[in-house]
């Protein structure tokens, strides 16, 4: 026999009834859905439910400490879309960290890399964050495509521009035009 009240502290409205609706406490720990920069906490290799398949867990967090966010990768499964989603998932995560290769996940733990969060809600239970990609962290990747083309036009001097205001749709000769 222990006493809770004792082990919850400051927690015990989420026990008491008549007291904070579980759901609204949990949500207001979301983060907002899209990219954020954080590390691999851990990274682990753990069997399924089942027992006819693998997968790399990985806890990632972001860098101020605060929030943690799980992901699974699938690594071996009866579902080859699986498989072939966690490959490709895999593969996405060594090129953000400059990775040739992932032979350990050891490779993983404690190194930086960008999450692009998504906000999940399923079976009943309490809306999660959710990992749907991973990217080099917000200091070496573009914010968004037209952030790119901007950066493009920035370093050719305005020569895009000027290309498209010389061209003319009847400098084409009318045999080569595709439709």
């Amino acid at each position: 026999m222990g006493n809770i009240s004792s082990l919850i502290g400051n927690n015990q409205q989420y026990i008491q009834s008549g007291g904070a609706d579980y759901n609204v406490a949990t949500n207001k720990n979301l983060l907002p859905a899209g990219w954020m920069d954080g590390y691999i906490e851990s990274a682990e290799i753990r069997d399924t439910k089942s027992g006819t398949g693998q997968y790399i867990y990985i806890a990632w967090r972001t860098l101020d400490g605060q929030h943690l966010v799980h992901d699974h990768i699938n690594i071996k499964n009866a579902n080859s879309v699986a498989v072939d989603i966690g490959l490709r998932t895999l593969g996405a995560i060594a090129r953000a960290l400059g990775l040739e290769s992932i032979d350990d996940t050891e490779q993983l733990n404690g190194r930086e890399i960008a999450a692009r969060l998504a906000i999940e809600e399923s079976g009943g239970w309490p809306a999660r964050n959710v990992i749907k990609a991973y990217a080099k962290t917000s200091t070496t990747r573009p914010k968004r495509a037209g952030d790119l083309d901007k950066t493009r036009h920035q370093i050719r001097g305005g020569e895009f521009r000027n290309q498209q205001a010389n061209f003319r749709q009847d400098d084409i000769p009318a045999d080569q035009i595709p439709f």
